[in-house]
């Protein structure tokens, strides 16, 4: 059985949407319960209350951050 790959878009100006069968642990390995939940947007400001989750303060505190890859990473 073959699993679609995770799938991780950079949002500009905004989070990372993760898509895929995800597992999200915290730092002592506790895992978050994420069924029925197809993707998640992950904060990457740091402006968030319900950090790791994205909850939109971003685009009310106007972060700005257009990451794009610089070449091919492998």
């Amino acid at each position: 059985m073959s699993e679609e790959p995770v799938r991780i878009t950079v949002k500009p100006n905004g989070p990372l949407r993760v898509e895929g069968h995800i597992v999200l642990k915290d730092a002592d390995g506790n895992e978050w319960d994420l069924t029925g939940k197809p993707a998640i947007s992950l904060c990457r400001c740091g402006l968030s209350a319900k950090r790791p989750f994205c909850d939109g303060a971003h685009g009310r505190e106007g972060w700005l951050c257009n990451t794009s890859p610089a070449g091919n990473l492998t």
